[in-house]
């Protein structure tokens, strides 16, 4: 799994990041931005993958996977890619951390299996 950030560049209260995520498995990705988000644009790739995928958001810096209810799920079909666009933000306040598994609710399920890859636009 690997992260990658990059930043509008603009010098204003309202300057964008975008955090580029691949390989993102059950295992989950803890505390990705450190601070309070707002999410505008979700980007989840699971071209790869020949079976569904569950994406699942955290308004918590360090959840327990497989225990604790994800904030958002989405649902990936097999060999898809969709983009997901919130016109007025979603606020996570706690923090934000991620995964990407087989089996929808808590449950962390098995990893998917090739990359499951995603790129979060926030503030």
């Amino acid at each position: 799994m690997a992260v990658s950030y990059t930043s509008s560049g603009a010098s204003s209260s309202f300057t964008l990041q975008c955090a580029d995520v691949t390989d993102l498995e059950n295992t989950g990705l803890n505390d990705l931005t450190g601070t309070t988000t707002v999410i505008y644009s979700l980007d989840l790739d699971n071209a790869a993958n020949g079976a569904l995928t569950y994406f699942k958001l955290y308004d918590n810096k360090t959840p327990t996977y497989g225990t604790d209810d994800p904030s958002l799920m989405i649902q990936v079909a097999a060999s898809t890619r969709q983009v997901w666009t919130v016109a007025i933000g979603l606020t996570l306040s706690s923090g934000i951390s991620i995964m990407a598994c087989t089996v929808d609710g808590p449950e962390a399920g098995s990893s998917p299996g090739s990359s499951f890859n995603c790129a979060l636009v926030m503030t």
